[in-house]
């Protein structure tokens, strides 16, 4: 895998593999995962990853090498991410409901050794074959699902032994140019993000976690991870719920989660059984704080709500702070303060700080940065900048604008033209550049009140759906 900058020393000695092998030793019959009716021990769900990590490790799977995994919300699609961790290898998130340009996008860029995928010919598998990657069947085993093994995979049947500092997983994000970028993120990164709020918000065993996002998107990370590192549960949400947000709370009630659709699901939480909160954690997107004095009017003593602010860079989350009624009348959208061990700053164009109060442009620094963008070293080099404090760290060049305040820090907007929808980072850019494929008219949003468009130089036909898929 090509990464051309040298990740910073972790601070954390252990990976994510390691730190889930400790949590199923302490509680090997505990369970892990729920999907769709079925339940998983830590014991079984070890097993299974291990028997499917020695089939990548056979396959070339290993420290340093990507293997993609394109499967549907389910048992199975946990299974697979933790046996290509156990492999050695980093995993490529290909999220099957994707377009299929993308999905072929993603692994000619990426160039996976194997890729995970159902068997259906019209499926990633067909993406995989034409770009001549190899592609697995992960169900097709020949051995019984809970049949014994030979143990956790270790490092002597790995091609090298696994480091914190070997790339955990890369997801691809929006590209200004029009070409999505992969982001690295090596396991150390986010072993930090969880030494860093874990304590403070107690993970462990009794915690009940819905695995509701994409898996593509990198806020999936503190879903499956959170738990599987910290003995707890984590419930899978089929593809299909997130359309219902009332069969979503039905789900989340009866098996006592804390959910992760906070906004769309506190909407609909009359009329069905309450869910177990214990805390509310915000993120993905600008918090319209707004929004949220229903339901503090509804829940007066409700559990505490906590805004975070991150990117796939930056591991998830990297700030973070409590919200109160009081700021949401205020109309401000608070991000608070890096968590521990990570640094945010405000800097002026020239790298300067800027004075107390006014806007800048937010870097970051800290063991929750990533190495960079996979084959991309002109990139990386742009945004991921020498702190001119020097030191010898780097900083990640967010491109949010930020205001500082007593209380810490409230977000402003972008330096550039990227959007968020639904907490996917788009670049504008790249949406023009496939618009101007199609010769279709392209209407950029601008403001909240204003658009300009750009008009093509003649008349051409509507684009079908497909030709918009492509």
């Amino acid at each position: 895998m090509t990464a051309p900058d040298t990740p910073d020393t972790p601070d954390t000695p252990d990976t994510l593999v390691a730190r889930f092998e400790a949590a199923a030793r302490r509680d090997p019959s505990a369970v892990a995962v729920v999907a769709d009716g079925e339940r998983l021990t830590y014991g079984a769900l070890e097993r299974r990853a291990d028997r499917l990590a020695r089939r990548l490790i056979a396959a070339g799977a290993g420290p340093e090498r990507l293997v993609g995994v394109a499967l549907p919300h389910s048992a199975a699609l946990v299974v697979a991410l933790l046996a290509v961790l156990k492999s050695g290898a980093a995993c490529l998130p290909v999220d099957p409901g994707h377009p299929p340009g993308r999905i072929a996008y993603v692994l000619g860029d990426a160039r996976p050794a194997v890729l995970l995928a159902e068997s259906d010919p019209t499926g990633p598998r067909s993406a995989a074959e034409q770009a001549g990657i190899r592609w697995m069947d992960p169900g097709a085993e020949t051995e019984a699902p809970d049949a014994d093994d030979a143990g956790p995979v270790t490092d002597g049947e790995r091609v090298a032994p696994l480091l914190p500092g070997h790339p955990a997983y890369v997801v691809y994000t929006s590209g200004s140019t029009g070409a999505p970028k992969g982001v690295v993120v090596p396991h150390s990164a986010v072993t930090a993000l969880f030494d860093a709020v874990g304590p403070r918000y107690r993970f462990g065993p009794e915690g009940i976690w819905s695995f509701f996002h994409s898996f593509a998107f990198d806020f999936s990370v503190w879903e499956i991870w959170g738990p599987l590192t910290s003995g707890g549960r984590t419930v899978v949400v089929p593809a299909g719920a997130p359309r219902s947000a009332g069969d979503f709370l039905d789900l989340l009630a009866a098996e006592g989660v804390t959910p992760s659709a906070f906004l769309r699901l506190a909407g609909a939480a009359e009329g069905h059984p309450p869910t177990a909160l214990r805390l509310v954690v915000l993120g993905g997107e600008a918090l319209d704080v707004s929004r949220l004095a229903e339901w503090y009017e509804r829940h007066p003593e409700g559990p505490p709500l906590v805004n975070r602010y991150g990117t796939a860079e930056t591991t998830v989350h990297v700030t973070g702070r409590p919200l109160d009624p009081a700021r949401a009348a205020a109309g401000e959208s608070p991000v608070g303060e890096g968590l521990p061990g990570s640094a945010v700053r405000l800097l002026g164009p020239d790298l300067s700080a800027v004075p107390d109060g006014e806007t800048g442009e937010l870097y970051v620094s800290g063991p929750q940065v990533a190495r960079g963008y996979l084959g991309r070293p002109a990139l990386t080099a742009a945004r991921f900048v020498a702190d001119p404090a020097g030191g010898g760290q780097r900083l990640y060049r967010t491109g949010d604008l930020a205001r500082g305040t007593a209380g810490g820090l409230d977000f402003v907007g972008r330096a550039d033209d990227q959007v968020r929808i639904r907490g996917f980072r788009i670049e504008l850019g790249e949406v023009e550049s496939v618009a101007a494929r199609l010769r279709a008219e392209l209407i950029r949003r601008r403001t909240a009140a204003a658009a300009s468009a750009t008009p093509v130089p003649e008349p051409v036909p509507v684009p079908t759906e497909g030709h918009i898929h492509r």
